[in-house]
């Protein structure tokens, strides 16, 4: 039985008794019909939007079901055409499902089989309605959830995504197939330079049949926006029948992964912060011993000009090694920040007026530009300008006369909040491709001496600032840093 008087059915049909035997089956059954003997009786109505089901004869006597259907399925896009026919013809069966019906029956009507199926397709008429409002009232849970979540079906297309997994690997779409977005390469193991093959993405893997659970991912988003660091948790989706698809749940992580190595490279440099001061006061005494005995020794020779020599050298050494010791104890120990308003500009070029004895006698130029109506910040003066310093030194000693070294300072953002933004550029040789992910790293120096701890000491005083230093990549020759820092207090 239909059962269902909140069906509104529309008869297309000639034939006066056809008509009437199918107006007596629906209306048995609590329908609402509505009838019409031609296409141009058919057209002229406006509630459209009210009719379930149209049963719609297959020869009219002015035109065909062919020219009427694609009408109908404009004015009447919800509601099911059943075509009407004494023809068994299956290419016009199949032409008219092509061109949207959603049945083909034959007379004479059977009543049972007639009843039967437009029950079917009210029922999946009102399935696809409830998966539509429920697909909504998800849609709208995700569009709250901060977690960048993504459902897909039992093939690997999305059904469902939360608008985080935008923000995260771009745009998506509904009905993408999993290898479109994979292929985008962004997904790789904790290792952060692996790429997740297909088949061994935690969708894939749930699309199987497996659990997974807190897996780190390394996401390299497009375009210039950082990378993070996520928690993959994707499980199937399963009914009576088998696996129906699969969710994936990803969690940013990265703050934590960050305090986790930070905590780490703390405990690390008090330990070395505790050897080293130790060290430093057990040495001191006995540089002290040797700087003293070498000061007797200069007298003593001082009449051979190469024993003198070698006493300078000897000096020069011990100088040295005390200074490693010191540069050692400022890198282990703790970065304290003491900020106030600061114009940036002034305290770069503090830095540079700074190294004048160093460029003294030689070419060298330092080129501002400064594309903000403000350079002023919260920062630690005193620290800043020892990264300036660090910086210019190094282009002072790694370029040839003449020295170009351009510095532009212009408005940023970092982590979707106002910061400024400062390179420092040279005309130097620049840093050798096998040299720049070593750059930052405590103890690496590409100078014939120093410690390399700068640039280490560098990357700490910017991040104490709530910044970030890295290495640009600029046209031509030449090193160039790009330092970002937040617009506010640290």
């Amino acid at each position: 039985m239909v059962g269902d008087p909140a069906l509104r059915i529309l008869i297309v049909e000639d034939d006066a008794d056809t008509r009437e035997n199918l107006r007596d089956i629906l209306e048995l059954d609590g329908c609402r019909v509505d009838e019409a003997v031609t296409v141009a009786a058919t057209l002229d109505r406006q509630d459209w939007s009210t009719y379930s089901t149209i049963l719609l004869d297959r020869k009219l006597p002015d035109g065909t079901a062919f020219d009427l259907l694609p009408r109908l399925k404009r004015l009447a896009p919800a509601a099911d055409v059943i075509i009407l026919t004494g023809f068994a013809d299956v290419d016009g069966a199949i032409s008219a499902l092509r061109q949207g019906a959603a049945d083909y029956l034959l007379k004479p009507i059977n009543p049972d089989e007639l009843k039967a199926r437009i029950f079917r397709l009210a029922e999946s008429r009102r399935a696809d309605e409830e998966l539509r409002r429920r697909s909504l009232i998800l849609q709208s849970v995700l569009k709250q959830v901060a977690d960048a979540t993504i459902v897909v079906d039992r093939h690997g297309k999305v059904l469902l995504y939360s608008p985080a997994i935008e923000r995260l690997i771009g745009s998506i779409r509904v009905g993408a197939p999993l290898e479109e977005w994979s292929a985008r390469g962004l997904l790789h193991r904790p290792d952060a330079d692996t790429p997740y093959a297909l088949e061994d993405m935690p969708l894939s893997r749930a699309l199987r049949g497996d659990e997974v659970i807190d897996e780190e991912i390394f996401v390299k988003p497009p375009g210039n926006r950082p990378s993070r660091w996520m928690s993959a948790n994707a499980s199937p989706l399963r009914d009576p029948e088998g696996i129906q698809g699969a969710v994936v749940i990803l969690r940013d992580i990265t703050e934590r992964k960050e305090a986790q190595a930070r905590a780490l490279q703390s405990e690390r440099l008090a330990a070395i912060g505790e050897m080293v001061t130790g060290l430093a006061h057990e040495s001191r005494n006995a540089l002290q011993r040797g700087q003293a005995c070498l000061e007797m020794l200069a007298l003593e020779v001082r009449d051979r000009p190469r024993a003198v020599d070698l006493v300078v050298r000897l000096q020069k050494a011990q100088d040295d090694l005390a200074r490693l010791y010191e540069d050692v104890r400022d890198y282990a120990s703790p970065i304290l920040i003491r900020s106030r308003s600061c114009d940036l500009a002034e305290v770069w070029r503090k830095a540079w007026s700074d190294l004048e004895p160093a460029r003294r006698g030689r070419k060298a130029v330092l080129r501002e530009v400064i594309e903000i109506a403000d350079a002023s910040n919260l920062i630690d003066p005193s620290r800043m300008a020892q990264v300036f310093r660090n910086l210019l030194e190094n282009s002072l000693a790694a370029c040839v006369d003449p020295v170009e070294i351009a510095i532009r300072c212009v408005p940023d953002e970092l982590d979707g909040h106002p910061a400024l933004r400062i390179s420092v550029s040279d005309n130097g040789p620049g840093f050798a491709p096998g040299q720049r992910p070593k750059a930052f790293e405590a103890f690496h120096t590409t100078k014939t001496k120093g410690t390399g701890l700068g640039l280490a000491i560098c990357r700490r005083i910017i991040e104490a600032h709530g910044g970030r230093i890295i290495l640009g990549s600029g046209p031509g020759r030449g090193a160039k840093f790009i330092i970002t820092l937040p617009k506010g207090n640290p």
